[in-house]
């Protein structure tokens, strides 16, 4: 039961959690690529290209504290200042703020993060589906509560579709059955 809650809890975790979680067993854990794709369900290329850009941020980052120590003191861009700050979860107000920077260009800079972040067809998801999220979400509430396969949702789907479609047709014979009786009276 533990290893069906422990699967759940990794295929449920968001993208920025699953980065974070591939760090911590390949540099503190020590664990091996194959080990850790097994524990996180991901592919070894996946795996593979998160470490290399920690491995690059790692290499940034010291490069900027032997620049600032040097008393190069150089002021990141405003497009990296924004990415970092929607990495860290704040809101497209906050970064605006934060930054002084005009809404309309802090909506720039957060349609190009969610792109980087191959991310925007969310976004797009969100625009087209923004009336129907309360349903939307009972629904992911059902498939989850009551273990639904979601593979064969299409196909679920088509059921109770052709479910709603029988019942319409068995109200149309009964009330041609009424009508039939009705007129034999």
């Amino acid at each position: 039961m533990v290893d069906i809650i422990e699967n759940v809890s990794i295929f449920f975790l968001n993208k920025y959690k699953k980065e974070n979680r591939v760090i911590e067993l390949d540099l503190a854990a020590g664990k091996t690529i194959k080990e850790v794709a097994k524990e996180l369900r991901m592919s070894f290329t996946s795996i593979s290209n998160i470490i290399k850009a920690s491995e690059r941020k790692k290499e940034l980052q010291t490069k900027r504290e032997e620049n600032n120590q040097n008393g190069q003191i150089k002021k990141p861009l405003i497009s990296t200042q924004a990415y970092n700050l929607f990495s860290d979860g704040k809101k497209l107000t906050k970064v605006a703020i934060e930054l002084e920077i005009p809404s309309k260009r802090a909506l720039r800079l957060w349609s190009k993060f969610l792109r980087l972040e191959k991310m925007y067809e969310c976004y797009e998801s969100y625009q087209v589906f923004q009336d129907q999220i309360p349903e939307l979400l009972a629904i992911g509430s059902f498939i989850k509560e009551n273990n639904v396969d979601t593979r064969n949702i299409s196909r679920i789907l088509k059921e109770a579709t052709d479910v709603y479609d029988l019942q319409s047709y068995r109200a149309e014979i009964q009330n041609e059955n009424r009508k039939i009786e009705t007129n034999e009276k």
